[in-house]
């Protein structure tokens, strides 16, 4: 089987074909447990794990009524169970009625604005971000030993739980569209989109912007954190990064620093040759394809968090510092300065994920089709 075919295979269950559509019956199932373990929570009398005390919790919802927030989530999960169920039944995946393509692709944009910009916050991102500190310091630092229980809370369970779920309905979304069109249901090229704007001449050009934009944002926010860890004060004022010093954040700032430019990085593989093909360093890999799959699914990951850490961030740089760092200003633009360019480096992540993947995919096995 060659890299192409396995990343296929890895992909194929959110992408029915007529002879398995699973994605639909999947997702009703997973959205009535996520509304029966939520009315059960609300019920119990517990608070709904939609935000908590921590800072980088800060949401555009994070000031409403938990309860009211709470079920809410439930009657969506509840609308989404209902719509799922209507789609997974009979013939529709197949034959799907008039007005079904519309219906999931409201509920699929509803999702993402509920999971990534409406209850999302910045604890994607900070886990994601800290992984390599953590790994660095749990041995001998007792912060981070301390912090460990509290970084994966039924909050933080949550946001995963409706990233998740807005990830499953766009794939539900692209393969009832598939079958509107009457496009290949695994590749989803007919003949437009064969010399359109999603066909990998086209995808190779818009790609490289995408990546561009991908890649100088975050090292907008690599310089400034790496800065800090060094004792240069870029953006902030001197004594407040004295204080991160005095406080062990200096090693913190190193490894976010450094995370955002592996990051950068690691994005222009996506559109250079060694994004394609092991480089002759890389032990028992050199010259070997490398899996669409190992590229696209951690740079998806990335843009599906940065999105919802870019509000949290935003709205942190309006607010009194709390303890944490002073607001926004002038002579404090770099704390939270670079996030208001963070939507654009989401968009422009996605983007230039799908540009490789759409590059890369190569001859559909069912349809034939290149390009």
């Amino acid at each position: 089987m060659t890299t192409n075919n396995k990343a296929q295979a890895i992909l194929s269950p959110l992408l029915p074909t007529a002879r398995r559509s699973l994605l639909a019956p999947c997702i009703a199932v997973l959205a009535i447990a996520y509304g029966v373990t939520g009315a059960a929570w609300g019920i119990s009398g517990n608070p709904f794990p939609v935000a908590d005390a921590d800072a980088y919790s800060t949401s555009i919802l994070f000031g409403a009524p938990q309860a009211a927030v709470g079920w809410g989530l439930v009657v969506l999960a509840g609308a989404a169970a209902l719509l799922a169920t209507v789609t997974a039944t009979g013939d529709r995946m197949n034959n799907p009625p008039a007005g079904l393509r519309a219906a999931v692709a409201v509920m699929a944009a509803t999702m993402c604005l509920v999971a990534l910009v409406l209850v999302g916050d910045a604890r994607l991102l900070t886990v994601l971000g800290y992984i390599p500190v953590i790994l660095a310091t749990v041995s001998y630092d007792p912060q981070i030993q301390e912090a460990m229980p509290r970084l994966v809370d039924a909050s933080l369970l949550n946001l995963l739980a409706l990233a998740a779920g807005a990830v499953l309905w766009v794939a539900l979304a692209v393969a009832v569209d598939r079958v509107y069109r009457g496009a290949c249901r695994r590749c989803g090229r007919d003949e437009a989109a064969v010399h359109g704007l999603f066909s990998a001449a086209a995808a190779a050009r818009w790609g490289r912007a995408a990546v561009l934009i991908a890649v100088v944002v975050p090292l907008v926010y690599a310089v400034t954190r790496i800065c800090w860890a060094f004792g240069f004060p870029l953006g902030v004022d001197p004594a407040i990064q004295e204080d991160m010093v005095s406080r062990g954040m200096d090693t913190s700032a190193l490894g976010l620093g450094g995370m955002a430019l592996a990051g950068a990085v690691l994005t222009m593989g996506l559109v250079q040759r060694w994004g394609e093909v092991f480089p002759r360093w890389v032990p028992g890999l050199a010259g070997k394809r490398v899996p669409i799959s190992l590229a696209v699914i951690p740079a998806t990951s990335v843009a599906i968090a940065v999105i919802p850490a870019s509000v949290t961030m935003i709205m942190m740089a309006g607010m009194p510092s709390g303890g944490i760092v002073p607001a926004f200003s002038p002579t404090n633009w770099a704390p939270f300065g670079p996030a208001f360019l963070w939507p654009l480096w989401g968009v422009a992540l996605a983007a230039a994920a799908l540009a490789y993947y759409l590059r890369r995919r190569g001859t559909c096995r069912d349809c034939h089709r290149n390009g």
